[in-house]
């Protein structure tokens, strides 16, 4: 078997294995245990056919953590962490690969398991079938070297997409319409994160009833603007603007411009293993309602502001992501909102894991409540929101899987 991966600027590198391509014995070869939610399993173990892939990491020789964040094209860039375990204990590395947008999953599945077989290379030299392995590097055509000049950029960083979409569901006595659409700008740097989104939705619902006909429209439509400076390794501040309508919120208009800033315990450059930040920021309001509101409103201006703390991790252990934000508004500290999200899922011993997710909202802070009664209508068509002073929700699950640690075969039959 040969395959071919990118190397530097030498030219390209040639790996061959020899025989067959497989290893005489499955005790022999690399156990590897990819730890990719987006990777093709198929397609590696169709590439990498000459190493084992067991489903624990408790066997494995080799653990692959994969990560990918946003790029600022509107891309990703994916981190592939290759963490040794038993005899290749201490060796460990990350190897990158900088997706460019709108790239097809055939292309990006490809791209990440020429990644996975490059990684891997360190742990075969240490391997009793090193002797196996012979590299052939070629050089490159220097007449087809990168040429800065060349590839100077004509936008300046700025992205653009423009999305939108529908759908329709028809009964012989209900239908359903569902239109959208959505347009981003957005320009990242190492020193600044520019995005511009504007967002349009609406619901449109029909209900026969012998002789009866209802029908339920629901409008939303939002805009925003922000700016955000780097400062140094941990720090950031940025201004931030939106605009909001909604027919099922009580707004004709809601305007919200206000400074933030931003902490993050561990280095920016980390974002793609483990983040944990603290933001704060502080907002003026102003609503234009539909209706008058239980506080007899029909527009007013407000100050409010929030903190947010945020931790995000994805290791060998298992992922974890959590988010605690508390506001109220300025002028009476009893109208006030307390948000919690988060998931854990937790690699306990070797086949189990378990996973934990919730949602808790503490309500204090609804102002746009229309001042008259909501009919049952309205409430059984999603038309208006009604008060609550909590929402929650939540989920547990567990997985244990026992039996043959190997998992190499390919068969996509029926």
């Amino acid at each position: 078997m040969i395959w071919k991966i990118a190397c530097s600027s030498i030219g390209l590198l040639f790996i061959t294995l020899s025989g067959t391509g497989q290893v005489n014995s499955p005790d022999q070869a690399l156990r590897l245990y990819v730890d990719c939610s987006y990777c093709d399993m198929i397609l590696l173990r169709s590439e990498l056919d000459y190493v084992n892939n067991v489903r624990d990491p408790a066997v494995a020789d080799v653990h692959i953590l994969a990560n990918r964040v946003r790029s600022g094209s509107n891309g990703y860039i994916h981190t592939l962490s290759f963490i040794g375990r038993e005899d290749y204990q201490g060796v460990e590395f990350e190897l990158k690969y900088d997706e460019a947008p709108n790239t097809a999953n055939q292309e990006r599945q490809q791209k990440l398991a020429d990644l996975v077989a490059k990684g891997i290379i360190p742990f075969w030299l240490r391997t009793d079938l090193v002797d196996q392995l012979h590299l052939e590097i070629t050089k490159k055509d220097h007449a087809t070297a990168f040429d800065p000049v060349a590839s100077k950029d004509a936008w300046n960083n700025w992205i653009f997409s423009v999305e939108a979409g529908g759908s329709i569901n028809a009964e012989s006595n209900t239908n359903e319409y569902v239109g959208w659409t959505r347009i981003r700008g957005d320009r990242v740097t190492e020193l600044w994160r520019v995005r511009n989104l504007l967002y349009a939705r609406f619901d449109t619902r029909r209900f026969e009833n012998e002789s009866e006909v209802i029908r339920s429209r629901r409008e939303r439509s939002y805009a925003s603007s922000s700016v955000v400076k780097s400062i140094g390794d941990h720090f950031s501040a940025g201004f931030f603007s939106s605009l909001f309508r909604s027919t099922y919120s009580n707004y004709n208009l809601s305007t919200r411009l206000g400074p933030a800033l931003e902490y993050s315990w561990f280095p920016y450059s980390q974002v793609h293993e483990r983040e944990l930040t603290i933001g704060y920021r502080i907002s003026h309001l102003y609503r234009d309602y539909s209706e008058e509101t239980i506080y007899f409103k029909l527009s007013e201006h407000l100050l409010n502001h929030s903190v947010v703390i945020a931790a995000r991790f994805k290791q060998p252990w298992g992922s974890l992501y959590a988010q605690l934000e508390g506001s109220h508004f300025l002028h009476d500290v009893t109208q006030n909102r307390l948000e919690f999200e988060g998931h854990l899922s937790l690699r306990v011993s070797k086949g189990l894991s378990i996973s934990f997710g919730s949602q808790i909202e503490v309500i204090n802070d609804q102002r746009s409540l229309p001042a008259r009664a909501i009919s049952l209508e309205e409430l059984l068509l999603g038309q208006r929101q009604s008060a609550t002073s909590f929402r929650i929700n939540g989920d547990l699950g567990f997985r244990y899987t026992f039996g043959s640690i190997y998992n190499n075969v390919v068969n996509t039959r029926l």
